[in-house]
């Protein structure tokens, strides 16, 4: 029986940055609509300005602040909750959490903790006291010690035998770990490392790199009931980051016997501490026996727990909600879409899905870009196939750079750098990879030097078969046939052979084999299930279906990168839920697995497929949609896609190439809102940056209202709307300024379109859903009068912020100033204007 819950209090993701994107927002999203279910008031706190879940909650309830133990206490002294809810916050918000039980502030407000007990919280999140866990529960953990002495080291290693890692305690973070194979190696190691720490002590521990990587994520009920959702399995060894790994779901190189081995470990740990609702385990399986250790624990919702549930179509975070407070699996009842047997039913698979990182080495070229313990991919896109080759394949095409359908190659490097990066692996792993086979490195040879499973070397030799039957056999039906086998797309297809994509689709028109689409469904067919999620494959039925009534495809970014990234999601799943407020069937097509605009209640369907012209095409012809957004700035995409007369395309926001600039500098703006020829102000703001650059490619950072605007707000205004012409600006435009002095003013600096992350910017601090505006005003169903009504001049009574948060830190750069391609996330606070 549920837990009466009348006020919960939701600790919220915080900022997007390395090892957390949209994640935990698009997790919360899908929290909430289970939670209104129960009855429950939801109390929110999250800085994140490209919340989408923040918008869902009654803005009174929302706490625009940073998920921290004191602004939490303040909370939790004004509302008075019932309950909080961590999990959903990621791991700061769970070390919060830990931090309220240890200050008894949740004994002395009787306030419950759902998801994990207080006293299990600290066995979880206390590294010692997890090891004495998994310890007494008879789990397999890799054996560590700290040492003071080259002595102690060696009594470790005569007691656990070489490799092992040898790390220094720093104050200072230092990430260095030296992975030692004798005694040389080990007392050089030592020496740098003692050197290099405050307190003379160093950590030792048994070296398990080149042990495969399994991830595990399942839910468990407070009556001991559990799932497994799904298993993971990284292509590349321990030693490289999981968030830096090529990702299968689901595993492909366990035997059954292992896999229900580490299926029964995750079961027995999640009995162990506890926990309700959502865990995922990281396991170090053995490639020569069936030894495994466990590497990580996390009783929360992460990056790959998402992946989980979106590789196979099972409403994790809707489930794991409920569980989290207090109903039992059989209890709960999912949405019409689903089968009533889901919630107590292990999910299957019959496809594949692959995840590949993307990097932000272009963006930030002084990073190290070696692949190892630390993370440095800033996002990851997924592919979806009947078979490995099919979705390595599209996981590769939907993560390159270039919007054009073409695969990037390495083949100009030599031997030696072949072999080094074998070795030492950068980002471009998998085309290096497929280059040593192409080469001729033996498979068995290219197993040894990497540490990764001969299975995925077949695989990746049958694509290159594959691709030079496609390059040897121009136009030819047989390469089309076997080139859509293999998941080469038709973009990729007319690419490859030089002809414009519709030689291919009139090729395609009299194929055999037709393009088709299949469901991603929890069951494998079994049940009678309608996600509504769907992915393409050349097979003989079609299981997509054209939405019937007034349709918009809306065209989602893909992965994360550097730049407007989780504010252009942000944008996206603004643009699906003003669409389908509109009455339209919504469409989304995207392949970033941490994407909010992938909420399933936020479109009527989904395609998880490249975003690529061949791939647009596909869908465009099936569904024949009234309408098609395109997000963001795609120059190549948009101008392919305008070549078909017949298809009515909106980009929002209006590319910035259309930008017009007098001089390059800013200090504030104007924004405005233009409706024909109606002109209506929205607000000012003032540029600043940490290092008072006021170049724009430097600005990140915004106030609103600008500096002095209770003097020249007014005056500011009415400059601007002087420079506007009608006939070329519509919509959110920005018309720049440059502070030179209190005597010689502002001297007009240019016009553009507003960019993504200072329209959703707007959003926050306004009030007014600018986004919902400008989307219904390309719909022709704008009141541009009821809009005006909301704009008040001259009444600020805050000053709103936001501040850019750049990845420098986390990925060891010496940099300091961020341009607008470098942000990874931004913070939003307010602070009140002083009368």
């Amino acid at each position: 029986m549920a837990t009466n819950i009348k006020k919960l209090l939701l600790l919220g993701g915080g900022p997007t940055n390395i090892g957390h994107e949209n994640e935990l927002d698009a997790a919360a999203y899908e929290r909430l609509s289970a939670i209104k279910k129960t009855g429950a008031q939801v109390i929110y706190v999250d800085n994140n300005p490209f919340s989408f879940a923040s918008e869902e909650v009654q803005p009174a309830d929302v706490y625009v602040q940073e998920v921290n133990f004191q602004n939490v206490v303040n909370i939790i002294e004004k509302e008075k909750p019932d309950a909080i809810m961590p999990k959903i916050g990621g791991l700061n918000a769970m070390q919060v959490a830990w931090q309220l039980e240890e200050s008894d502030v949740l004994a002395n407000n009787n306030i419950q903790l759902v998801g994990i007990r207080p006293i299990d919280l600290k066995k979880v999140l206390d590294n010692q006291q997890l090891r004495e866990l998994l310890d007494e529960t008879g789990e397999p953990i890799i054996a560590s010690k700290i040492v003071a002495s080259d002595d102690e080291a060696m009594d470790f290693v005569r007691d656990v035998g070489f490799p092992v890692i040898v790390k220094p305690l720093s104050a200072s973070h230092d990430t260095s770990r030296f992975i030692c194979n004798n005694t040389d190696e080990m007392e050089d190691a030592l020496e740098i490392s003692f050197k290099r720490t405050y307190i003379k002590r160093v950590s030792i521990e048994q070296s398990i790199v080149g042990y495969k990587e399994i991830e595990m994520v399942a839910i468990r009920d407070e009556n001991g009931n559990k799932l497994l959702i799904s298993g993971l399995e990284d292509m590349d060894p321990i030693g490289i980051h999981s968030g830096d790994s090529i990702i299968f779901a689901p595993t492909q190189t366990l035997i059954n016997q292992e896999y229900q081995s580490l299926r029964t470990a995750t079961f027995r740990i999640m009995d162990a501490i506890n926990i309700t609702g959502t865990c995922h385990i990281q396991f170090a399986q053995s490639r020569t026996d069936s030894n495994y250790f466990v590497t990580k624990v996390s009783p929360f919702f992460t990056r790959n727990a998402l992946l989980a549930a979106k590789s196979t179509g099972y409403p994790l975070s809707y489930v794991s909600t409920l569980l989290e407070m207090g109903y039992a699996l059989p209890e709960i009842k999912l949405p019409e879409k689903y089968s009533k047997y889901l919630p107590f039913m292990e999910p299957t698979m019959d496809h594949v899905v692959v995840r590949i990182p993307l990097w932000p080495f272009r963006d930030i070229p002084d990073v190290d870009q070696h692949l190892n313990t630390l993370m440095k991919s800033v996002g990851s896109t997924i592919g979806i196939g009947r078979t490995v080759e099919e979705a390595i394949m599209k996981a590769m095409h939907s993560s390159q750079f270039s919007p054009r359908d073409i695969l990037p190659s390495v083949s100009k490097i030599s031997d030696d750098d072949v072999i080094n990066q074998l070795i030492h692996p950068l980002a471009s792993r998998i085309l290096v990879l497929m280059e040593a086979i192409r080469r001729g490195f033996s498979i068995d040879e290219l197993s040894e030097l990497t540490k990764i499973d001969r299975f995925y070397f077949y695989k990746m030799n049958q694509l290159l078969r594959a691709q030079d039957f496609v390059i040897n056999n121009p136009l030819s039906p047989t390469a089309v046939e076997v080139g859509h086998k293999y998941g080469f797309g038709d973009g990729m297809l007319a690419e490859l052979w030089n002809v414009n994509i519709s030689t291919i689709e009139r090729m395609n028109r009299n194929s055999k084999t037709k393009v088709t689409f299949k469901e991603v469904e929890p069951s494998a067919g079994e049940f009678l299930e309608a996600t509504n999620v769907f992915y393409s494959s050349y097979e003989l039925e079609n299981e997509s279906q054209p939405c019937v009534g007034k349709t918009a495809l809306i065209i989602g970014r893909g992965g994360n990168q550097l730049g407007p990234n989780a504010a252009a999601d942000y944008y996206t799943a603004q643009v699906l839920d003003t669409a389908h407020k509109a009455g339209y069937k919504t469409i989304i097509m995207n392949t970033n697995p941490n994407a909010i605009s992938l909420a399933p209640a936020l479109s009527d369907k989904q395609y998880i497929e490249p975003i690529q012209l061949g791939n647009i095409l596909n869908i465009v012809n099936l569904e024949k949609p009234d309408i098609i957004f395109l997000p963001g700035n795609r120059h190549y995409l948009s101008k392919k896609l305008k070549e078909f007369a017949d298809l009515n395309i909106v980009v929002l926001p209006p590319d910035q190439k259309v930008a017009k600039y007098n001089q390059r500098k800013a200090t504030d703006a104007v924004d405005l809102f233009i409706d024909h020829d109606r002109i209506l102000p929205i607000t000012t703001i003032s540029f600043y940056t940490n290092s008072h650059r006021t170049e724009l490619r430097y600005i990140n950072d915004y106030q609103q209202p600008m500096n002095h605007w209770q003097k020249e707000e007014q005056k500011l205004i009415g400059l601007a709307i002087n420079k506007i012409d009608t006939s070329q600006w519509q919509g959110l435009v920005q018309v720049l300024f440059n502070r030179i002095d209190d005597q010689s003013g502002y001297q007009f600096a240019g016009i553009r379109p507003i960019r993504i992350t200072e329209s959703a910017f707007l959003n926050k601090t306004t009030g007014i859903n600018w986004i919902d505006a400008l989307v219904k005003k390309y719909l022709g169903i704008l009141d541009i009068d009821q809009l005006s009504e909301y704009y008040q001049p001259g009444t600020h009574k805050r000053y709103a912020m936001m501040e850019a948060v750049f990845p420098f830190k986390e990925l060891q750069s010496n940099r300091k100033d961020g341009t607008s391609t470098q942000e990874v996330g931004s913070s939003l606070s307010f602070k009140n204007i002083e009368s």
